[in-house]
């Protein structure tokens, strides 16, 4: 009998050691392949059969080894000889109330291009294949390597029959030596659980309240208890529930019999229901726990979105990239979440071919004129041809865009007519292959190709705007000194680009002359935590705003290892990361960044009666400063709270993870940037006024009337410190001041605070951060402090001019408690000069703050430092 391998599914597993069998497993199958299971002698496992046809050779040696095993000392050996190889068990009895866990041993020698696998086949009745699941592939064990998959239930309440598989199958060529080596081979059934909801996909719109049910079978328990956890995207939880199962008897088919399987409670069915209220938008994780009777906990997990309406951002440069069409998930339902994705356009195949039924088509025509009613701009792509085409083509699927339009039009272009006469007149933009197909690169006269293809398009639209994918890595793509073909490029690189890499590769190509539409592609789930995949993806989307891409598209949304939902259609954890940061900064305007009171990094991003901050910080830090009335803190999970205030600030408090703050007051974002400093750098001298200029502007709506009161650091004297102001709207004005710094002030920088109390339609209240370089910066001192092997704190003084003439300083070093310590530098001429204190029981003095001062010989500077002593 011969079982046909699909596309491997990688199964999950309970959390169970892998290095002992599966808890409260009960076995229904078990193959060691020693004597039992050769009663004939033949070297062949009595009822177990191989694979045979093309590209499973006669010749590749499979059969029953005498060598150390796992499970004693015979094994089943395959000896690679090219193509691949599969063994197959004989049916086993399953039913559909239990799931399964299947273990194994595999050990390969010498294997350079074939990998080792196991798989499970479910059957029905008359032994048609269902579905399969199998195991990572192995090519180098370094001796034997159990494997696992499970518990995993077949989808279909058909299944009566289950098949192991063995097989070893090439990579991109075959082994034409090497081997690989299968025992134990242990299947079990375990309880089956289900965790679903009421809402499809688990997407929940407009609605906090939703059921979550689980069912149980195959349980041993008279009466077991089911455990619901409500939690957040980084696992806190946020509610509980427990309660018994309802129990009932199973309702089977007549052609199944648990007596097969199971006495007594076996044959039951448990139910849970839990009404939860989750506390408001946003990405939950929902778990459900029933205990084993050995105390094992089998555990059954779903994603949550609970998504509130916004209208669409108009002109938002964000887009999602639908490869398969959207078909994870019925197309109403796409509608709906694209819709509240926060992009302004999507790219969708349209080259339908005969194999697509006219509902089909019509469907997705429907979706198409959806997209227009909201708004959000249509790209069709033709990056899949019809089969009638393909199958002219050979290895097709590998080449890309590139090789389907290299042929002469007439041989593709009959397929493409029909499409482009439905629906040239709706599409304006067309790109060749899917987002990440680069092979326009690769290509010989990539633009020679692109305008051939753009002039058959050209005959029913209208100069069609044509698109191709490219890599940042490469030479951008020239067309001699005629005009491009293409209106923009979708740009991507392997590995992905980091934020700063993807700004320098931007303002890089500023001057391309064609659109730059970036291709983002989240970090890859099986690598990174949630938190590092969320801030990346933001920070990458906010550089790509910042640094004027034309377009930001998701490539492959629906995608379990780079995407923003799950392949099945439900919510993966970068959903609102995405969403978030798309309706934060689509259509908006940088504005730049402001300067907090805890030094925070942020961008402020702007529409006309709105802004937005997106602010984090390496370093965990509260953050007080009044950015408007009604201000709302949202994370990437689609939280959204209100800070805390301290009197009119709002107190937030921030990390390395980006936050925005929305609500904030457009005006008052505006002057905080506007507002500046006529100098920004004084230099070191004391006892002394420096002249200094306030500048702003009126960035409200209509004219006011305020003060301005400038606090700096204590025992500086600022003249005058507060001002009063009447201004018109949108101008400007420059207010004198003097700082004059006391003597035992310290060169380096300071803050500058100025408060803001302005009347308008409104009255606003609130500060400004600037700060202050004492010293030119062309002579400064570096200090460093440390212990030495005697005891003593050595205090490292490091002068260092890199202004073109000498310096001569004389310079004293106060330490608490103790007789000051000085020394000179005479004439220093470019470079630096070192001098080092030594101070005798300096274990006394570790934590206190020292003081250095140095002053000029030949003029009015002086250099002063308070530091910690540190071992």
């Amino acid at each position: 009998m011969e079982w046909i391998l699909p596309l491997i599914l990688l199964a999950t597993g309970a959390e169970a050691p892998l290095e002992v069998r599966f808890p409260e497993g009960i076995e229904v199958f078990h193959c060691t392949f020693d004597a039992t299971w050769d009663t004939n002698y033949d070297g062949w496992p009595d009822q177990w059969t191989r694979r045979r046809g093309p590209g499973y050779p006669h010749y590749v040696g499979i059969g029953i080894s005498e060598e150390p095993s796992p499970a004693g000392n015979r094994c089943l050996r395959f000896d690679m000889d090219g193509g691949a190889a599969t063994a197959y068990s004989p049916p086993i009895p399953v039913g559909p109330l239990f799931s399964y866990v299947l273990e194994g041993y595999v050990r390969t020698e010498g294997l350079e291009h074939s990998s080792a696998l196991l798989s499970i086949t479910f059957l029905d009745e008359q032994r048609r294949r269902l579905e399969t699941v199998a195991s990572e592939p192995h090519r180098q064990t370094g001796g034997w390597r159990k494997v696992r998959i499970g518990p995993i239930a077949a989808e279909s309440e058909a299944a009566r029959f289950a098949v192991i598989a063995l097989h070893v199958e090439p990579g991109d060529r075959e082994d034409l030596r090497g081997s690989a080596m299968f025992d134990d081979i242990w299947l079990a059934r375990v309880p089956r659980m289900s965790l679903t909801t009421g809402a499809p996909h688990n997407l929940l719109f407009d609605s906090r309240e939703v059921e979550v049910v689980c069912e149980a079978s195959g349980f041993s328990q008279p009466r077991p208890t089911v455990t619901f956890h409500l939690s957040d995207a980084l696992g806190n939880e946020i509610a509980r529930h427990e309660q018994p199962f309802d129990v009932r008897t199973a309702e089977t088919p007549a052609t199944l019999s648990l007596d097969a399987f199971a006495e007594g409670p076996a044959g039951l069915v448990g139910e849970g229901r839990w009404r939860l209220d989750v506390p408001g938008p946003g990405f939950y994780r929902v778990e459900a726990a029933m205990r084993g009777e050995s105390g094992f906990v089998f555990r059954r997990r779903l994603n949550l979105a609970v998504i509130d309406s916004h209208d669409p951002a108009p002109g938002s440069e964000f887009g999602w990239t639908l490869p398969g069409g959207g078909d994870a998930l019925p197309l109403p339902l796409l509608a709906r979440l694209v819709g509240q994705a926060g992009i302004g356009r999507v790219k969708y195949p349209l080259w339908f071919g005969e194999e697509r039924s006219p509902q089909e088509v019509e469907r997705r025509v429907g979706f198409i004129d959806w997209l227009s009613t909201a708004d959000i701009e249509l790209v069709g792509m033709l990056d899949e041809p019809p089969q009638a085409l393909r199958s002219r083509y050979g290895g097709l699927d590998r080449e890309g865009a590139a090789a389907v339009f290299a042929p002469d039009p007439e041989v593709w272009y009959p397929h493409l007519e029909p499409v482009m006469t439905r629906l040239a007149t709706r599409v304006g933009r067309w790109q060749l292959g899917r987002d990440l197909d680069t092979s326009f690169v690769h290509s010989t006269r990539p633009a020679a190709k692109a305008w051939r293809v753009k002039q058959e398009l050209d005959r029913i639209g209208q100069d069609v705007h044509l698109g191709v994918g490219w890599d940042w890595t490469h030479e951008w793509p020239g067309a001699g000194n005629a005009p491009p073909p293409w209106r923009f490029l979708t740009l991507s690189a392997a590995p992905v680009l980091t934020d700063r890499e993807l700004a320098a590769y931007l303002q890089a190509s500023q001057r391309a002359g064609v659109a730059r539409w970036v291709a983002l592609q989240p970090l890859p789930a099986a690598h990174y935590s949630t938190e590092v995949r969320a801030a990346d993806l933001v920070r990458r989307m906010m550089a790509a705003k910042i640094h004027g891409a034309e377009a930001v598209f998701c490539p492959e949304p629906f995608d379990d290892e780079h995407g923003l939902m799950h392949a099945d259609g439900t919510p993966g954890e970068l959903l609102f990361a995405w969403r978030v940061a798309a309706r934060s900064l689509g259509g908006a305007a940088h504005l730049g960044s402001v300067d907090l009171p805890g030094g925070s990094p942020n961008h402020v991003f702007a529409r006309q009666r709105d802004a937005v901050m997106v602010v984090w910080n390496p370093v965990p830090t509260t953050e007080t400063v009044h950015l408007g009335r009604n201000v709302r803190l949202v994370d990437l999970w689609g939280r959204e709270t209100v800070p805390r205030t301290e009197g009119h600030r709002q107190v937030v408090d921030v990390d390395r993870i980006p936050q925005f703050l929305t609500g904030l007051d457009p005006a008052v974002a505006r002057w905080r940037l506007d507002c500046r400093l006529a100098h920004e750098r004084m230099p070191s001298v004391f006892g002394v006024s420096h002249g200094n200029s306030l500048r702003f502007r009126n960035t409200s709506e209509r004219g006011i009337a305020g003060e301005a009161t400038i606090v700096a650091p204590d025992g500086w004297a600022v003249e005058p410190s507060r001002v009063t102001f009447r201004l018109a709207e949108d101008e400007p004005i420059e207010q004198p001041f003097t700082i004059t710094l006391p003597l035992d002030a310290t060169t380096g920088r300071h803050p500058l605070r100025i408060d803001f109390d302005v009347e308008g339609a409104s009255r606003r209240q609130f500060s400004v951060y600037r700060h202050v370089d004492v010293g030119l910066g062309l002579v400064y001192v570096e200090i460093e402090t440390r212990m030495n092997g005697r005891g003593e704190l050595e205090v490292v003084q490091r002068l260092v001019n890199e202004s073109d003439g000498p310096v001569s300083f004389r310079c004293q070093l106060f330490i608490p408690g103790r007789p000051r310590l000085m020394s000179q530098v005479i004439h220093l001429t470019g470079g630096h000069d070192e001098q080092v204190y030594r101070i005798a029981d300096g274990a006394e003095l570790v934590g206190q703050i020292l003081w250095l001062r140095a002053e000029e010989l030949t003029g009015p500077r002086v250099l002063s430092y308070r530091f910690p002593a540190a071992p």
